[in-house]
């Protein structure tokens, strides 16, 4: 059918003066075989292509779609009812907000792109974030039906998450279940605690450590994808500095082992630090194919994100599920 999709005005928050070429690159990636036209109506912004009927749920869920309509030869629009089927509600995601958050849209087509390119053949499919922060793209997870693993150093980060699920929960009368524990012995420096809830029939595991030790933290476990948001190299009031090139060249063994034979990892990153021939150095390992895509967007003077993919082609010999 003929389609003209509304690029939704949430999208220049997200990608700034790029949103068009961002909507675009992540059109082309979910559709890679399917022609598109750029094109402005009436101060709104569309693109023109062409989707047969069982595409328009995929389609919903990418992150700049606000709405479809079919385009009759005259140039009406009629609008089309597109069910994303996300299972968990947005207020999951967007409900709250703190200082150095990645943009909601933004960790929505990381996954995107993470699920086009991920070629397991697992049904129910497992999405590890191995600097998870406060657990955005693990709640995106949720919502997408996979059931996340998350790591994050910051002792700060498991009650923000388990305050913003339990007020959700509670807000929309979501049945829940929440079990605590370690990974390996109790200490007092809480390493390998774990949080772990299970929402909207998946599972999410929250836990405790250094990025570094990932493969001790995860016990082998092996994900269908890994998504991240790299630090951006840049420092926030009453924050230390991380320089991302170090942290990369420190964890890029533990989290390579953790993916996945056909699995795909989808890095958020800043083009000045590390650079995109940087991350390829790093990444470029046997069993493993640095892919081309790309879709860059100025934040500001000292942030240039982009996204950096890799998937597996590699074969472990074990894998634990």
């Amino acid at each position: 059918m003929d389609l003209s999709v509304l690029i939704s005005p949430l999208t220049r928050g997200a990608y700034f003066s790029e949103y068009i070429d961002l909507a675009r690159a992540e059109f082309e990636a979910t559709f890679p075989d399917t022609e598109v036209e750029v094109v402005q109506q009436g101060g709104l912004d569309f693109l023109h292509t062409k989707l047969p009927e069982d595409a328009l749920q995929t389609l919903a869920r990418l992150s700049f779609v606000q709405g479809a309509f079919t385009r009759r030869e005259d140039g009406a629009l009629t609008p089309l009812p597109l069910e994303h089927a996300f299972l968990l509600p947005r207020e999951l995601i967007f409900g709250v907000r703190y200082q150095g958050k990645t943009n909601e849209l933004v960790t929505q087509m990381a996954i995107n792109i993470g699920l086009q390119y991920c070629q397991t053949e697992r049904t129910q499919k497992t999405l590890l974030d191995p600097m998870a922060g406060r657990g955005t793209t693990l709640l995106w997870g949720l919502r997408y039906g996979l059931d996340v693993t998350g790591i994050e150093q910051d002792q700060k980060a498991p009650l923000a998450l388990h305050n913003h699920i339990k007020k959700q929960t509670k807000l929309h009368r979501l049945k829940h279940s929440h079990e605590k524990g370690f990974v390996g012995k109790k200490n007092k420096k809480h390493q390998g605690a774990y949080a772990q809830y299970t929402l909207g029939g998946h599972r999410l595991k929250f836990i405790t450590g250094d990025s570094r030790e990932a493969m001790t933290l995860l016990q082998k476990q092996r994900f269908d994808l890994i998504v991240s948001d790299l630090p951006y190299g840049v420092q926030f009031k009453g924050e230390t500095r991380r320089n991302p090139q170090q942290i990369i060249e420190a964890c890029v063994d533990g989290w390579l082992k953790s993916l996945r034979n056909g699995g795909v990892m989808v890095l958020i990153f800043n083009q000045y630090q590390p650079t995109r021939e940087a991350l390829t150095a790093a990444f470029d390992k046997p069993g493993y194919d640095v892919q081309p895509f790309t879709a860059t967007h100025r934040m500001s003077e000292s942030i240039v994100r982009d996204f950096f993919v890799v998937t597996s082609t590699s074969v472990h010999t074990e894998e634990k599920t």
